[in-house]
């Protein structure tokens, strides 16, 4: 059976009421949807921090949390200040660094007892938190929330791709010009030392490319390292290929009124004990001409 998408609860656990919500909104997302609930407890040991909070937020699909009064503190300007749950804050930015930084997609709701300030890292996020006044409030606005979603569990695969594109100086109305780079992840928890990569690019972007052929195909592979240079521990990336394309009026993948959908660029990534990794990525997502 696949396994379902995990929805991480970060709620206050002050006090019984506290406590008693993080456990009724666990209870709606267990039997009420197709997703797993994981309730966060506080943790007093390392070892519990790292088995179940961080473990468990890497694996995460969506992230609901719930922040409770935790105090009012004078600022150097003598601005009153009332801030959350500390433990709601951290496990908030570290969704905050696997979405922005780790290219992870996550659904998030972040509930705010009305008074709370912004400030710290969630004053940088672009989030519309729901303030709330009592439990019932919570309880009421997040069915709402989680109809919205369409879940996927996160990858469990253990090497990924990771890319990202850049325009290029020099550019004109006429042309553009970009470099696609392409690096290998391990997203697990084991050192791999035997990989292989392969890209296939749309040749009608790349410049002198055989015309005939539909794509412009690169691979890479553990085989054409030596040593440590082969190997990619966990949280590691490996850069493996650099592609120079080009976007013009002649081949710009954007006409509205087209039949034909845009070119795509298609990544397989193969390594052993686990199914190949792939992503296809349109070139209307790569440019911007």
């Amino acid at each position: 059976m696949p396994e379902k998408p995990i929805v991480f609860i970060s709620c206050g656990q002050c006090t019984p009421d506290e406590i008693s919500l993080g456990n009724e909104v666990e209870r709606f997302i267990r039997e009420e949807t197709p997703y797993e609930a994981y309730f966060a407890e506080q943790q007093n040991t390392l070892d519990g921090l790292v088995t179940n909070i961080l473990s468990t937020l890497r694996r995460a699909a969506a992230f609901i949390g719930i922040m409770h009064h935790r105090g009012t503190i004078a600022t150097p300007g003598g601005d009153a200040v009332t801030r959350g749950s500390v433990w709601v804050e951290q496990e908030l930015a570290i969704c905050a660094f696997a979405q922005y930084v780790l290219n992870r997609q996550l659904a998030v709701v972040l509930y705010l007892q009305r008074g709370i300030a912004r400030e710290g890292i969630r004053s940088q996020l672009r989030l519309k938190p729901v303030e709330f006044d009592s439990v019932k409030d919570v309880l009421a606005d997040l069915p709402k929330q989680v109809a919205k979603w369409t879940l996927l569990a996160a990858s469990t695969t253990p090497l990924i791709a990771r890319w990202d594109w850049k325009l290029q100086p020099g550019h004109t109305g006429e042309r553009h010009e970009y470099k696609l780079s392409v690096q290998l992840y391990n997203n697990g928890n084991a050192l791999i030392g035997q990989w292989k990569v392969e890209l296939w690019f749309p040749s009608s972007f790349i410049e002198h490319a055989d015309r005939s052929q539909p794509f412009v195909y690169q691979s890479d592979a553990d085989t054409n390292y030596s040593g440590d240079a082969k190997r990619i521990w966990p949280g590691a990336r490996l850069p493996v290929f650099t592609v120079s394309y080009v976007v013009t009026s002649g081949n710009w993948p954007g006409w509205l009124d087209a039949p034909r959908a845009a070119p795509k660029v298609r990544i397989r990534v193969s390594t052993a004990n686990a199914p190949p990794w792939e992503e296809e990525i349109s070139m209307m997502d790569i440019q911007e001409f």
